[in-house]
Protein backbone atom coordinates (compact mmCIF):
# COMPACT_ATOMS: atom_id res chain seq x y z
CA UNK A 1 0.00 0.00 0.00
CA UNK A 2 1.46 3.22 -1.05
CA UNK A 3 1.19 7.20 -1.69
CA UNK A 4 3.59 9.41 -3.59
CA UNK A 5 3.87 12.76 -5.37
CA UNK A 6 7.11 14.13 -6.62
CA UNK A 7 9.23 14.65 -3.61
CA UNK A 8 7.76 12.11 -0.80
CA UNK A 9 5.95 8.79 -0.89
CA UNK A 10 4.73 6.61 1.58
CA UNK A 11 4.52 2.99 1.74
CA UNK A 12 2.46 0.55 4.40
CA UNK A 13 3.39 -3.59 4.42
CA UNK A 14 0.12 -4.36 6.10
CA UNK A 15 -3.48 -3.48 4.73
CA UNK A 16 -4.92 -3.89 7.51
CA UNK A 17 -3.73 -2.55 11.00
CA UNK A 18 -4.84 -3.39 14.58
CA UNK A 19 -5.50 -1.04 17.85
CA UNK A 20 -2.96 -1.15 20.85
CA UNK A 21 -0.49 -1.93 17.24
CA UNK A 22 2.32 0.10 15.84
CA UNK A 23 1.85 1.20 12.22
CA UNK A 24 5.21 0.78 10.69
CA UNK A 25 6.32 2.06 7.38
CA UNK A 26 8.62 4.28 5.07
CA UNK A 27 8.73 7.32 3.91
CA UNK A 28 10.83 7.78 0.36
CA UNK A 29 12.51 11.26 -0.27
CA UNK A 30 13.39 11.86 -3.76
CA UNK A 31 16.16 14.49 -2.96
CA UNK A 32 16.32 16.10 -6.69
CA UNK A 33 12.58 16.74 -5.87
CA UNK A 34 13.53 17.57 -2.18
CA UNK A 35 15.86 20.33 -3.57
CA UNK A 36 13.95 21.48 -6.33
CA UNK A 37 10.73 22.41 -3.64
CA UNK A 38 13.29 23.90 -0.89
CA UNK A 39 11.99 21.66 1.63
CA UNK A 40 13.50 21.76 4.88
CA UNK A 41 12.21 18.97 7.16
CA UNK A 42 10.16 15.99 6.71
CA UNK A 43 7.18 14.90 9.11
CA UNK A 44 5.02 11.94 9.81
CA UNK A 45 1.67 12.16 11.42
CA UNK A 46 -0.87 9.55 12.40
CA UNK A 47 -4.28 10.65 12.35
CA UNK A 48 -7.82 9.21 13.17
CA UNK A 49 -11.35 10.50 14.25
CA UNK A 50 -14.84 9.63 13.99
CA UNK A 51 -17.13 12.00 12.17
CA UNK A 52 -21.10 12.13 11.68
CA UNK A 53 -22.95 14.66 10.37
CA UNK A 54 -27.36 15.28 10.36
CA UNK A 55 -29.07 17.51 7.81
CA UNK A 56 -32.60 18.66 9.51
CA UNK A 57 -34.35 21.37 7.70
CA UNK A 58 -31.63 23.48 6.46
CA UNK A 59 -28.92 23.03 8.43
CA UNK A 60 -26.41 20.66 8.85
CA UNK A 61 -25.11 19.35 12.34
CA UNK A 62 -21.54 18.00 12.18
CA UNK A 63 -19.54 16.51 15.27
CA UNK A 64 -16.58 14.97 15.28
CA UNK A 65 -14.19 12.87 18.03
CA UNK A 66 -10.38 12.87 17.68
CA UNK A 67 -9.05 9.05 18.00
CA UNK A 68 -5.14 8.68 17.40
CA UNK A 69 -2.78 12.02 17.30
CA UNK A 70 0.96 10.56 16.76
CA UNK A 71 3.65 12.39 15.33
CA UNK A 72 7.54 11.72 14.23
CA UNK A 73 9.78 13.90 12.86
CA UNK A 74 12.00 12.06 10.12
CA UNK A 75 14.51 14.26 8.48
CA UNK A 76 15.97 18.32 8.56
CA UNK A 77 17.80 19.07 5.69
CA UNK A 78 21.83 19.03 6.40
CA UNK A 79 21.46 15.50 8.37
CA UNK A 80 21.56 12.90 6.57
CA UNK A 81 21.43 12.22 2.40
CA UNK A 82 20.67 8.98 0.48
CA UNK A 83 23.23 6.44 -0.61
CA UNK A 84 25.92 7.28 -3.59
CA UNK A 85 24.83 6.13 -6.44
CA UNK A 86 21.02 7.68 -5.69
CA UNK A 87 18.11 10.11 -5.30
CA UNK A 88 16.47 8.30 -2.79
CA UNK A 89 16.67 8.37 0.94
CA UNK A 90 14.32 5.61 2.90
CA UNK A 91 13.25 6.90 6.36
CA UNK A 92 11.52 4.19 8.28
CA UNK A 93 8.57 5.23 10.79
CA UNK A 94 6.89 3.62 13.67
CA UNK A 95 3.74 5.31 14.83
CA UNK A 96 1.56 3.95 17.53
CA UNK A 97 -2.66 3.07 17.83
CA UNK A 98 -4.84 3.70 20.90
CA UNK A 99 -5.75 -0.11 22.06
CA UNK A 100 -9.10 1.17 21.95
CA UNK A 101 -9.93 2.67 18.12
CA UNK A 102 -12.97 1.74 16.74
CA UNK A 103 -12.60 -0.28 13.31
CA UNK A 104 -12.44 1.91 10.09
CA UNK A 105 -15.80 2.33 8.79
CA UNK A 106 -18.05 4.36 6.52
CA UNK A 107 -21.86 4.76 6.01
CA UNK A 108 -24.10 7.53 4.47
CA UNK A 109 -27.65 7.94 3.43
CA UNK A 110 -30.34 10.81 3.09
CA UNK A 111 -29.43 13.34 4.82
CA UNK A 112 -26.79 11.42 6.98
CA UNK A 113 -23.39 10.26 7.11
CA UNK A 114 -21.16 8.92 9.27
CA UNK A 115 -17.61 7.44 9.14
CA UNK A 116 -14.24 6.25 11.38
CA UNK A 117 -11.45 7.07 9.29
CA UNK A 118 -7.16 6.97 9.77
CA UNK A 119 -4.64 8.30 7.84
CA UNK A 120 -0.62 8.65 7.67
CA UNK A 121 0.70 11.66 6.49
CA UNK A 122 3.93 13.06 5.50
CA UNK A 123 4.69 16.58 5.85
CA UNK A 124 7.53 18.48 3.96
CA UNK A 125 8.26 21.63 5.48
CA UNK A 126 8.56 24.72 3.14
CA UNK A 127 10.34 28.05 4.44
CA UNK A 128 7.95 31.45 4.11
CA UNK A 129 4.65 32.41 3.80
CA UNK A 130 4.12 31.76 0.16
CA UNK A 131 5.41 28.88 0.26
CA UNK A 132 2.76 25.61 0.65
CA UNK A 133 4.52 22.80 2.68
CA UNK A 134 3.69 19.58 0.73
CA UNK A 135 1.75 16.90 2.21
CA UNK A 136 0.71 12.86 0.70
CA UNK A 137 -1.87 11.35 2.65
CA UNK A 138 -2.50 7.51 3.09
CA UNK A 139 -5.20 6.23 4.10
CA UNK A 140 -5.29 2.77 6.29
CA UNK A 141 -7.78 0.46 7.72
CA UNK A 142 -7.88 -0.23 11.45
CA UNK A 143 -9.49 -3.01 13.39
CA UNK A 144 -9.87 -3.59 16.84
CA UNK A 145 -7.37 -6.52 18.55
CA UNK A 146 -9.67 -9.42 19.17
CA UNK A 147 -8.67 -12.51 21.27
CA UNK A 148 -12.14 -13.99 21.41
CA UNK A 149 -12.20 -14.31 17.60
CA UNK A 150 -8.99 -15.55 17.24
CA UNK A 151 -10.18 -18.36 19.66
CA UNK A 152 -13.31 -18.46 17.52
CA UNK A 153 -11.46 -18.37 13.99
CA UNK A 154 -8.72 -21.20 14.86
CA UNK A 155 -11.53 -23.10 16.53
CA UNK A 156 -14.01 -23.11 13.19
CA UNK A 157 -10.27 -24.12 11.45
CA UNK A 158 -9.83 -26.87 13.54
CA UNK A 159 -13.02 -28.45 12.80
CA UNK A 160 -13.25 -27.91 9.08
CA UNK A 161 -9.92 -29.77 8.89
CA UNK A 162 -10.55 -32.59 11.22
CA UNK A 163 -13.92 -33.03 9.78
CA UNK A 164 -15.75 -32.99 13.42
CA UNK A 165 -19.26 -32.31 14.11
CA UNK A 166 -20.21 -28.27 14.59
CA UNK A 167 -21.90 -27.49 18.11
CA UNK A 168 -25.21 -25.68 16.30
CA UNK A 169 -27.45 -22.59 17.63
CA UNK A 170 -30.32 -22.81 15.69
CA UNK A 171 -33.13 -20.34 14.58
CA UNK A 172 -36.37 -21.30 13.63
CA UNK A 173 -39.58 -19.83 12.36
CA UNK A 174 -43.37 -21.53 11.05
CA UNK A 175 -46.01 -19.86 9.83
CA UNK A 176 -49.25 -20.95 8.49
CA UNK A 177 -49.98 -19.88 4.48
CA UNK A 178 -52.46 -20.19 1.53
CA UNK A 179 -52.58 -19.68 -1.93
CA UNK A 180 -54.83 -16.58 -1.91
CA UNK A 181 -57.75 -15.01 0.29
CA UNK A 182 -59.91 -18.01 1.00
CA UNK A 183 -58.80 -21.72 1.38
CA UNK A 184 -57.44 -23.73 3.80
CA UNK A 185 -53.75 -23.02 5.40
CA UNK A 186 -50.63 -24.77 4.81
CA UNK A 187 -47.78 -24.80 6.93
CA UNK A 188 -44.06 -23.71 6.53
CA UNK A 189 -41.17 -24.29 8.50
CA UNK A 190 -37.65 -22.62 8.03
CA UNK A 191 -34.62 -23.67 10.41
CA UNK A 192 -31.50 -21.68 10.28
CA UNK A 193 -28.37 -23.22 11.97
CA UNK A 194 -25.08 -21.20 12.77
CA UNK A 195 -22.25 -22.35 14.83
CA UNK A 196 -22.26 -22.14 18.68
CA UNK A 197 -19.75 -18.93 18.85
CA UNK A 198 -19.99 -16.28 20.59
CA UNK A 199 -18.33 -13.73 17.50
CA UNK A 200 -18.12 -14.26 13.76
CA UNK A 201 -14.42 -13.70 13.22
CA UNK A 202 -13.79 -11.71 9.91
CA UNK A 203 -11.82 -14.19 6.59
CA UNK A 204 -13.67 -17.69 8.21
CA UNK A 205 -15.57 -19.48 6.28
CA UNK A 206 -18.67 -20.06 8.55
CA UNK A 207 -20.66 -23.08 8.08
CA UNK A 208 -24.51 -22.51 7.83
CA UNK A 209 -27.52 -25.02 7.44
CA UNK A 210 -30.79 -23.64 5.92
CA UNK A 211 -33.84 -26.14 6.27
CA UNK A 212 -37.39 -25.89 4.98
CA UNK A 213 -40.44 -27.89 5.05
CA UNK A 214 -43.82 -27.30 3.66
CA UNK A 215 -46.89 -29.25 4.97
CA UNK A 216 -49.60 -28.63 2.51
CA UNK A 217 -53.26 -28.36 3.79
CA UNK A 218 -55.35 -31.95 4.17
CA UNK A 219 -56.36 -33.31 1.18
CA UNK A 220 -57.88 -36.93 0.43
CA UNK A 221 -55.59 -39.51 -1.04
CA UNK A 222 -57.33 -39.29 -4.06
CA UNK A 223 -56.96 -35.69 -4.84
CA UNK A 224 -53.16 -36.40 -3.48
CA UNK A 225 -52.87 -39.27 -6.40
CA UNK A 226 -54.26 -36.18 -8.83
CA UNK A 227 -51.39 -34.33 -8.78
CA UNK A 228 -48.87 -34.67 -11.53
CA UNK A 229 -45.51 -36.04 -10.13
CA UNK A 230 -43.73 -33.44 -11.69
CA UNK A 231 -45.54 -30.90 -10.18
CA UNK A 232 -45.11 -29.69 -6.66
CA UNK A 233 -47.58 -29.31 -3.97
CA UNK A 234 -48.71 -26.02 -2.29
CA UNK A 235 -46.77 -24.91 -1.18
CA UNK A 236 -43.54 -25.81 -2.89
CA UNK A 237 -40.65 -25.13 -1.25
CA UNK A 238 -37.39 -23.52 -2.94
CA UNK A 239 -35.51 -25.85 -5.45
CA UNK A 240 -32.48 -23.54 -5.72
CA UNK A 241 -30.50 -21.63 -3.51
CA UNK A 242 -30.54 -18.66 -5.48
CA UNK A 243 -33.89 -18.34 -4.59
CA UNK A 244 -33.26 -17.50 -1.15
CA UNK A 245 -32.04 -14.19 0.20
CA UNK A 246 -29.13 -14.62 2.88
CA UNK A 247 -27.45 -11.94 4.09
CA UNK A 248 -26.00 -9.56 6.78
CA UNK A 249 -27.44 -6.11 7.69
CA UNK A 250 -26.46 -3.62 9.99
CA UNK A 251 -28.55 -1.57 12.27
CA UNK A 252 -26.62 1.97 12.61
CA UNK A 253 -27.16 5.07 15.14
CA UNK A 254 -25.21 8.34 14.44
CA UNK A 255 -25.82 11.41 16.84
CA UNK A 256 -24.52 14.79 15.55
CA UNK A 257 -25.01 17.62 18.27
CA UNK A 258 -27.90 16.13 19.68
CA UNK A 259 -29.67 15.25 16.68
CA UNK A 260 -29.81 11.08 15.73
CA UNK A 261 -30.09 9.01 13.27
CA UNK A 262 -31.09 5.27 12.53
CA UNK A 263 -31.46 2.94 9.95
CA UNK A 264 -30.34 -0.25 8.27
CA UNK A 265 -28.24 -0.91 5.22
CA UNK A 266 -27.48 -3.95 3.73
CA UNK A 267 -23.89 -4.96 4.32
CA UNK A 268 -23.06 -8.23 2.47
CA UNK A 269 -25.47 -10.60 0.58
CA UNK A 270 -24.50 -14.57 0.29
CA UNK A 271 -24.74 -15.23 -2.73
CA UNK A 272 -23.04 -19.38 -4.41
CA UNK A 273 -19.53 -18.70 -3.71
CA UNK A 274 -17.32 -20.52 -6.57
CA UNK A 275 -15.03 -21.17 -4.14
CA UNK A 276 -16.96 -22.88 -0.78
CA UNK A 277 -18.48 -25.78 -0.82
CA UNK A 278 -22.38 -26.23 -1.49
CA UNK A 279 -24.68 -28.96 -0.83
CA UNK A 280 -28.19 -29.20 -1.63
CA UNK A 281 -30.78 -31.51 -0.25
CA UNK A 282 -33.96 -31.88 -2.17
CA UNK A 283 -35.89 -35.40 -1.76
CA UNK A 284 -38.73 -36.33 -3.04
CA UNK A 285 -42.16 -34.83 -1.77
CA UNK A 286 -44.21 -37.34 0.88
CA UNK A 287 -47.38 -38.14 1.46
CA UNK A 288 -48.32 -38.92 5.02
CA UNK A 289 -51.43 -39.81 6.35
CA UNK A 290 -53.34 -37.92 9.51
CA UNK A 291 -52.85 -39.03 12.88
CA UNK A 292 -55.54 -41.81 13.41
CA UNK A 293 -56.20 -42.09 9.64
CA UNK A 294 -56.42 -45.91 8.54
CA UNK A 295 -55.75 -46.97 5.09
CA UNK A 296 -56.66 -50.34 3.98
CA UNK A 297 -53.91 -53.14 3.91
CA UNK A 298 -55.30 -55.24 0.78
CA UNK A 299 -56.72 -53.37 -2.19
CA UNK A 300 -54.30 -49.78 -1.26
CA UNK A 301 -55.28 -46.89 0.69
CA UNK A 302 -59.18 -45.48 1.18
CA UNK A 303 -59.66 -42.60 -1.24
CA UNK A 304 -61.03 -40.81 1.39
CA UNK A 305 -58.16 -41.34 3.71
CA UNK A 306 -56.93 -37.40 4.48
CA UNK A 307 -53.10 -36.68 4.70
CA UNK A 308 -50.51 -34.25 3.86
CA UNK A 309 -47.64 -33.61 1.23
CA UNK A 310 -44.45 -32.83 3.33
CA UNK A 311 -41.87 -31.54 1.22
CA UNK A 312 -37.88 -30.77 2.14
CA UNK A 313 -34.89 -28.88 1.15
CA UNK A 314 -31.62 -28.39 2.78
CA UNK A 315 -29.06 -26.07 2.06
CA UNK A 316 -25.14 -26.28 3.48
CA UNK A 317 -22.34 -24.15 2.88
CA UNK A 318 -20.56 -21.40 4.12
CA UNK A 319 -19.76 -17.52 4.23
CA UNK A 320 -16.95 -14.98 4.51
CA UNK A 321 -17.48 -11.54 6.61
CA UNK A 322 -15.74 -8.88 5.39
CA UNK A 323 -17.34 -5.48 6.87
CA UNK A 324 -16.17 -3.23 10.07
CA UNK A 325 -16.60 -5.07 13.30
CA UNK A 326 -19.34 -4.88 15.58
CA UNK A 327 -18.56 -1.72 17.66
CA UNK A 328 -19.97 1.69 19.55
CA UNK A 329 -18.28 5.04 20.33
CA UNK A 330 -20.52 7.75 21.53
CA UNK A 331 -21.66 9.32 18.34
CA UNK A 332 -21.71 5.89 16.33
CA UNK A 333 -22.94 2.89 17.27
CA UNK A 334 -23.08 -0.61 14.44
CA UNK A 335 -24.52 -3.73 15.23
CA UNK A 336 -25.50 -6.93 13.19
CA UNK A 337 -27.93 -9.41 12.32
CA UNK A 338 -28.19 -11.87 10.20
CA UNK A 339 -31.22 -12.45 7.77
CA UNK A 340 -33.16 -15.13 5.52
CA UNK A 341 -35.73 -14.85 3.61
CA UNK A 342 -37.47 -17.47 2.14
CA UNK A 343 -39.87 -17.04 -0.70
CA UNK A 344 -43.01 -19.35 -1.01
CA UNK A 345 -46.35 -18.21 -3.29
CA UNK A 346 -48.81 -16.14 -2.66
CA UNK A 347 -48.48 -12.53 -1.36
CA UNK A 348 -46.74 -11.78 1.52
CA UNK A 349 -45.95 -15.51 2.46
CA UNK A 350 -42.19 -14.88 2.75
CA UNK A 351 -41.07 -16.48 5.96
CA UNK A 352 -37.86 -14.48 7.24
CA UNK A 353 -35.40 -15.08 10.16
CA UNK A 354 -33.35 -12.18 11.71
CA UNK A 355 -30.39 -13.33 13.92
CA UNK A 356 -28.11 -10.58 15.76
CA UNK A 357 -24.65 -11.31 15.38
CA UNK A 358 -21.21 -9.99 16.76
CA UNK A 359 -18.92 -9.74 14.08
CA UNK A 360 -15.10 -9.45 15.72
CA UNK A 361 -12.09 -9.12 13.51
CA UNK A 362 -10.27 -12.38 14.51
CA UNK A 363 -6.83 -10.46 14.42
CA UNK A 364 -4.48 -9.23 16.94
CA UNK A 365 -2.09 -8.15 14.80
CA UNK A 366 -1.50 -6.38 11.46
CA UNK A 367 -1.86 -8.31 7.97
CA UNK A 368 0.66 -8.49 5.64
CA UNK A 369 -0.87 -7.42 1.80
CA UNK A 370 -2.09 -10.20 -0.22
CA UNK A 371 -1.94 -12.27 2.73
CA UNK A 372 -4.13 -16.00 2.38
CA UNK A 373 -6.21 -14.68 5.26
CA UNK A 374 -7.74 -12.29 3.22
CA UNK A 375 -9.13 -15.18 0.84
CA UNK A 376 -8.44 -12.36 -2.05
CA UNK A 377 -10.78 -10.03 -1.11
CA UNK A 378 -11.42 -6.84 -2.53
CA UNK A 379 -11.33 -3.19 -0.34
CA UNK A 380 -10.74 -4.07 3.65
CA UNK A 381 -13.89 -4.46 5.25
CA UNK A 382 -15.76 -3.69 1.65
CA UNK A 383 -15.06 0.10 2.61
CA UNK A 384 -16.50 2.00 -0.31
CA UNK A 385 -14.06 4.57 -2.89
CA UNK A 386 -14.47 7.73 -0.49
CA UNK A 387 -12.74 6.03 2.01
CA UNK A 388 -9.88 6.44 0.09
CA UNK A 389 -10.33 10.39 -1.32
CA UNK A 390 -7.99 12.22 0.11
CA UNK A 391 -8.17 15.14 -1.97
CA UNK A 392 -9.09 18.20 -0.05
CA UNK A 393 -8.88 16.75 3.00
CA UNK A 394 -6.34 18.09 5.75
CA UNK A 395 -6.08 15.18 8.47
CA UNK A 396 -4.50 16.96 11.21
CA UNK A 397 -6.89 19.66 11.13
CA UNK A 398 -10.07 17.50 11.35
CA UNK A 399 -11.45 19.62 14.29
CA UNK A 400 -15.20 19.89 15.46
Amino acid sequence: MSSSNSAISISLPHNLHVSGCSVEGEIALNFRHIQEDNIQEVHVKLRGFARTSVKRDKSTHTQTIPIVRDDASLWSRGVVYPPPGTDILRLPFRLHLPPNAPPSFQSSGFNRSSAIRYAVTAVGVRPGLLHANRRISLPLVVVPADGAGVVAREKLAAIAASGGAYEWNAAYKEEKIRRGLWGEYSTVQVHLFLPSIPVYPLYTPIPFIIKIKSISAPLTRAKADALPPDKPAFPPVPSAYEMLEFKLYSNLFIKARGYTERWSPDIMVFARSAGSAFDIDIPERQWVPQSGAEEKEVGGPRPDTKGTWVQQATFRSTFLLDCPPTFWIDIIQCQYLLGLKVPFPGLGNSVRIDVPVTVASGINAPIIRDSPHTYGLGSPLGLPPSYWDTAGFEWEDAKN
